[in-house]
């Protein structure tokens, strides 16, 4: 009986210990504020190790997703998370960033459905209420918030209004690793419209014709940041000045 008792006993610790080993301390937020300084090269240095050392921790999951390069493995490290972890500190990071996949390519409905989805299910996510949270204390700006997602179809560029004011053209970064994408369309011709729009008004522009989901994509994005909070405060601007809504993508 005592030998049962205490095989029981090591059993329970081992089990305890692997426990820990899955969800013990692990800095997530150092590694995405890297991200957001340039700094991929840095942390995809330290993801094997990671992932080796923190199977299933949904932190881990998340920067797997950020780091992917292609968007279909991203949906799927973000997917496990919500499905596994729906409790952990990055299920609404993992939310937000599937349905700005889904918005910047252009399928509205289903990035309006994760939209729904982030609001019903986290209605406290600093994406929902516009509000910095303790999670990411290196960042003092204030999170971005989510958008609504009633655009103009994506056959059709955004109603443009000549430019009034002199404008304010970003700082460039030579190579940086962030720009705002501020539309998605089928054709050449109205990637080639909204590109004019902005470089009318002095901004570094350019279009990137990607293959997502089956379908060619003509991306304008506008800008060249070092970090994610830089092109995230020029993406209120233009929201501000033009009234166009845009994403925070990495290059």
């Amino acid at each position: 009986m005592r030998k049962i008792t205490l095989f029981l006993f090591i059993l329970l610790v081992a089990m305890s210990r692997h426990v820990a080993a899955q969800s013990g301390e692990l800095d997530v937020t150092g590694y995405i504020k890297m991200l957001e300084e340039g700094k991929a090269d840095q942390v995809k240095a330290d993801l094997l190790s990671l992932v080796a050392k923190y199977q299933n921790h949904p932190g881990v999951l998340y920067l797997q997703g950020r780091l992917a390069s292609d968007g279909v493995e991203a949906m799927k490290m973000y997917q496990s998370i919500l499905d596994n972890f729906p409790q952990s500190e990055w299920a609404d990071d993992a939310l937000y960033h599937m349905y700005q996949y889904y918005y910047s390519l252009g399928l509205y409905r289903t990035a309006d459905l994760k939209l729904q989805q982030l609001r019903k299910e986290y209605p406290s996510s600093p994406f929902v209420t516009g509000k910095a949270t303790a999670k990411t204390p290196l960042q003092e700006e204030p999170a971005p918030k989510v958008i609504s997602t009633t655009p103009t179809p994506v056959e059709k560029p955004p109603m443009l209004q000549a430019p009034t004011a002199t404008p304010r053209t970003p700082t460039p970064s030579s190579g940086g690793a962030y720009a705002i994408q501020v539309g998605a369309f089928s054709t050449m011709g109205n990637a080639e419209k909204l590109k004019s729009f902005f470089e009318d008004l002095g901004y570094s522009v350019e279009i990137q014709n990607k293959v997502r989901g089956g379908r060619s994509l003509f991306l304008v994005w506008v800008g060249s940041f070092a970090t994610a909070d830089d092109a995230r405060k020029f993406a209120e601007e233009v929201k501000r000045k033009h009234n166009i809504e845009s994403l925070v993508v990495m290059r």
